[in-house]
Formats: C-alpha cells, structure tokens, sequence
C-alpha cells in the first residue's frame, strides 16, 4: 500500500500561488530597480550640468545664454527628480504588499507541506506496526506448525 496524501490537489496549488507570487515579487523588484536606475542617471546629468556650468562660469565672457540655458535645465531636473523619488516610494510600496503576499503564500505552503509530512510519519508508523504484527502472526503460526 502506497502513501497517498489527501490534500495533496491543496499543497500544489498552494505551491503554484507561492511560485506566481515570487514571480509578481521579482517583477516588482526589477520596476523598482530600473526607477532608482533612472534616477541615478538624473542625478548624473544634474552633476554633470553643475560642473559644466561651473565651467562656464570660471570662462567668463559671453557664457551667460549658456548659463542660464544650463540653469533652466537644472530646474527642470530637480522636478523631474522630485518626480521620480515619488514614483519610486510609489513602488517601494507595491514590492512591499508584493513582499507581504509571496510571505503569506510561503507560510500557507509550508503549514500544508508539514501537514503532509506528519501525515507520511503517521503513515510509516502505521506500516511498521501493521508489518510487525503480521510477522508475530507468522511466527506464531509457525511456532504452532513445528509443535503439531
């Protein structure tokens, strides 16, 4: 006789869920990971306008269109910077309800996985009491066989 566990339809759809739920969680965490990316090269090009701004400034001569052309671009940045560190807490808190769903998913595995496995013990005990006892019932067969 085979173990057979009852629910085992339950613990692989529950692994199915935790498996698609550590997909949504990576997916997640390459959005937000190319965001800060994106936000690393704004703050980049901010440094490089400062520096080639600081440039200009110690050219002197006609640089002020160029200054101030440089000076409109830096507002500009800013705003897009402020923009995108609200995108990226946007997202922060998506991975985190991501993070929340594939930790439940997990748990809700792991309780039907140990359920399993308790059952499988319980099965194996079951097996070596049921063996053990078929085997006194033949020794005492065969204890009765060699008196007769």
């Amino acid at each position: 006789m085979k173990f057979k566990f009852p629910l085992q339809k339950v613990l692989e759809h529950r692994k199915i869920k935790e498996n698609l739920a550590q997909k949504d969680f990576q997916e997640a965490m390459m959005l937000l990971n190319e965001e800060n990316d994106r936000l690393a090269q704004m703050e980049q090009h901010k440094t490089g306008a400062h520096m080639q701004a600081g440039a200009f400034a110690s050219q002197g001569g006609t640089q002020g269109p160029a200054l101030s052309q440089i000076h409109e671009f830096l507002k500009g940045q800013e705003i897009r910077i402020h923009r995108q560190k609200q995108k990226i807490q946007e997202i922060e808190k998506l991975v985190e309800a991501k993070r929340e769903i594939l930790r439940q998913s997990a748990l809700e595995y792991k309780i039907m996985e140990k359920m399993r496995e308790n059952k499988f013990e319980e099965y194996k005990q079951d097996r070596l009491a049921q063996d053990q006892k078929e085997m006194d019932e033949q020794s005492i067969l065969r204890f009765k066989a060699v008196k007769d």
